[in-house]
């Protein structure tokens, strides 16, 4: 550069950001050792995580808009799918006919049982916090933005963030206050139970994951568990 050079400046404008590649029209961003034909892809058939078709349905629907986050994973030593059956059958939803494939080691089927096992166990044990999703949902709402991409029917959603007030009444007829309002209170009969919020919207996620996301289904799935 001479001393009459003015000095160069950097382009201020960021790259966009570009998918590793594409697999059946679909964006690959995630890490992959392969794409895998869907047919060759086999499932471990002593796995017990079920995926009702709801939740399928949203899953494809992240998928195609969003491309493929999440390889599906799959053991060396069996062959068999050990995290991403779900994905497997939602890029079948799709009408895919290739997927991104991550193929690791396992010393024996405990192990690959396991990690299979925890893929959705471990993701039962967190808890929401309604503070933080309440902002998020607020962001969403103001950019318009589709909330089946994040897993929620907006009406579940908007039943999440603002719940009705149901709260047993004394006998005056009125609310009672002493009852803690981060408690929940749920009536069966001539029983009724108080639970924290939070033990009781760990537990709705369970059967959600369980039975799907359609109401009608929930619905059915709780009053089975109590009986009724």
């Amino acid at each position: 550069m001479t001393r009459n050079e003015p000095p160069h400046e950097p382009d201020a404008t960021p790259a966009t950001p570009k998918a590793r590649t594409l697999a059946s029209g679909v964006e690959v961003w995630c890490s992959f050792e392969k794409l895998v034909p869907v047919e060759e892809v086999m499932p471990n058939p002593r796995n017990p995580n079920t995926h009702p078709q709801r939740q399928i349905e949203l899953l494809a629907k992240n998928i195609q808009h969003f491309g493929w986050r999440h390889p599906i994973t799959v053991s060396r030593r069996s062959g068999q799918i050990v995290s991403g059956h779900g994905r497997l059958m939602a890029a079948k939803h799709l009408g895919l006919k290739i997927v991104p494939v991550d193929f690791q080691d396992f010393a024996d089927e405990n192990e690959e049982l396991a990690v299979l096992v925890a893929d959705n166990r471990l993701a039962e044990l967190s808890t929401i916090d309604l503070n933080e999703l309440e902002k998020i949902a607020a962001s969403w709402k103001t950019e318009n933005f589709d909330t089946l991409l994040a897993g929620f029917e907006p009406v579940d959603l908007d039943a999440l963030l603002n719940p009705k007030n149901d709260a047993p009444k004394n006998d005056n007829g009125a609310h009672d206050e002493e009852l803690d309002k981060g408690d929940v209170n749920i009536a069966v009969g001539l029983y009724r139970f108080q639970v924290t919020q939070e033990a009781f919207i760990a537990w709705a996620d369970s059967v959600k994951q369980e039975v799907g996301f359609d109401k009608a289904s929930v619905v059915k799935a709780i009053r089975e568990r109590l009986g009724l």
